[in-house]
């Protein structure tokens, strides 16, 4: 009798087998026993990242990095690892990244030094492993969800998931843009996402831009697209969370929201909390793209927009083609300082826009700020103009 896959099954799902004896007996896996074990028994922060009391925040930041590369290894590898190994490293990285969250702040590396202070007479010596800590998972990785691996077929759904701006909707009263105030906070981040094709599973680590209580900006180097949900794992603080609150690490879906132009190999992604639980659909297409539900609060427009139907010229542009892809298309309704457009064959992927329009004796560079299935089955792109403003 078959059963539905639960949320549980994914994080284990495929690391049943034991460890090959290839990879067990190779220098990646000795490097990766010996760090595990050095993070278990760190008593500190410091000694959990390898770092002095004096280390300064370019160093911190390259140990981190260097801790991260062996702890996620590229897939090909990190596949063939058993699942206490898999669990042991997911304890880790939540030691670690408290770590970094605790000593890349002056002000919460100032508090975390005198707590280790407080506790370095003979008295105490027995209890500071346990006071200033760093510490361990509270659950096994194997509790939280995680994307399940890839199926064999691909469609474009758009799907409402759970709304993620509940409380933003119903306490908005101003006529503040932001549906929640950021906060600038470098946390390092585990990305995961799943993509059709060889690829499959993949994971990423970055480090956040700034953090809302409704999402969180970060770069990547990895593609992704609009609508696509991704699986994070991060340290976020207690009060910008919805849910898991005494846990160490914060384990949440998001959706791609925004994704700027390359600058220097990356992206900045803007990524729109959904929950602890993925959208309806998602176990059985987690490649495919969904939609949030709709703004209920304070209009959040630049400008008014003009209901208009326009022909005009688009020119997808992208750092990876020779040339840029044409097509017609149509206005659904333009502003100053940006537009909605009905469209036939709109790439999956690309970084500009320029628009065209004859009428109007326009021609300017433009940024996707949007994508989705109208109910009469064509797409549509939302733009704003990165240099020009639409002659009203």
């Amino acid at each position: 009798m078959s059963r539905t896959t639960s949320s549980a099954d994914w994080a284990t799902a495929g690391f049943n087998e034991p460890l090959p004896l290839s990879v067990r007996g190779n220098s990646f896996f000795l490097d990766l026993d010996r760090l595990l074990a050095r993070i278990e028994t760190a008593t500190t922060y410091y000694q959990a990242l390898g770092v002095g009391r004096d280390v300064s925040r370019e160093q911190l930041d390259r140990a981190l990095a260097e801790t991260l590369a062996i702890l996620y290894p590229p897939y090909q590898i990190s596949a063939s690892l058993p699942a206490e190994m898999l669990t042991r490293i997911e304890q880790a990285f939540n030691k670690i990244a408290q770590g970094f969250a605790a000593l890349a702040s002056f002000a919460r590396r100032r508090d975390y030094d005198a707590a280790l202070s407080s506790v370095t007479s003979p008295a105490a010596t027995k209890t500071a492993a346990s006071a200033p800590a760093a510490p361990a998972a509270s659950a096994p990785a194997a509790s939280r969800p995680s994307p399940p691996p890839p199926q064999s077929l691909h469609i474009q759904q758009h799907t409402a998931p759970r709304a993620a701006y509940v409380e933003s909707a119903k306490t908005s009263s101003t006529d503040n843009r932001r549906r929640t105030d950021r906060l600038k906070l470098a946390l390092p981040v585990r990305i995961v996402g799943v993509d059709q094709g060889a690829v499959g599973k993949w994971s990423e680590m970055a480090e956040t831009l700034d953090v809302s209580r409704t999402g969180l900006r970060l770069r990547l180097n990895r593609p992704v697209r609009y609508g696509m949900v991704l699986y994070l794992s991060l340290p976020l603080p207690a009060k910008l969370r919805s849910h898991g609150f005494m846990d160490t690490s914060y384990s949440v879906y998001a959706l791609v929201r925004r994704i700027e132009p390359m600058k220097k190999g990356m992206r900045v992604i803007g990524l729109e909390f959904i929950g602890e639980h993925p959208p309806p659909g998602y176990l059985e297409k987690p490649w495919a793209t969904f939609r949030t539900r709709h703004w209920a609060g304070h209009d959040r427009r630049r400008a008014r927009r003009v209901a208009r139907a326009e022909p005009i010229c688009l020119d997808y542009i992208s750092t990876e083609w020779p040339t840029p892809i044409r097509e017609e298309a149509m206005t659904e309704n333009v502003s100053r300082t940006g537009l909605r457009l009905i469209v036939r064959k709109a790439p999956p992927e690309f970084d500009l826009l320029r628009v065209n329009c004859a009428a109007r004796h326009f021609e300017g560079l433009a940024i996707l700020r949007n994508r989705f299935i109208g109910d009469d089955g064509q797409e549509r792109l939302c733009l704003q103009f990165l240099d020009k403003e639409w002659p009203l």
